[in-house]
């Protein structure tokens, strides 16, 4: 490998670094979660309001828990406990899915910020 090839590699990690700026900047900001026990929707939490809920889930109550913008699953039954060891969710990207309970958690943002405009 010669000197300018490490010189190659470098520039290119920097442009790839400022590149990714702009990319994560343009999510749009979480504003709510929807709580979904199969196909119904149980549950609205505004994400700006700190709070413990708790929704019957079909093996029983699933603890959810709001603080600073974001969500988590704190307790549920289940065999493996995947939801509540998921942790902390912010991005609308992210779905927090216990599926034994078939309680799904969405996160939306602010009205009028969609993630992908198909025309």
């Amino acid at each position: 490998m010669t000197k300018w090839d490490k010189v190659l590699i470098v520039c290119l990690m920097a442009v790839s670094t400022l590149l990714i700026f702009p990319i994560l900047q343009g999510q749009p900001k979480a504003s709510q979660a929807v709580v979904s026990v199969g196909s119904e929707e149980k549950l609205r939490l505004d994400l700006n309001q700190d709070g413990t809920y708790a929704v019957n889930g079909r093996l029983g109550p699933v603890n959810i828990e709001v603080q600073d913008g974001s969500v988590r699953v704190t307790q549920e039954n289940s065999p493996h406990h995947y939801c509540s060891r998921q942790g902390w969710v912010n991005s609308t990207a992210v779905p927090i899915v216990c599926l034994p309970n078939e309680t799904v958690i969405r996160i939306q943002g602010e009205p009028g910020a969609e993630d992908t405009v198909i025309q």
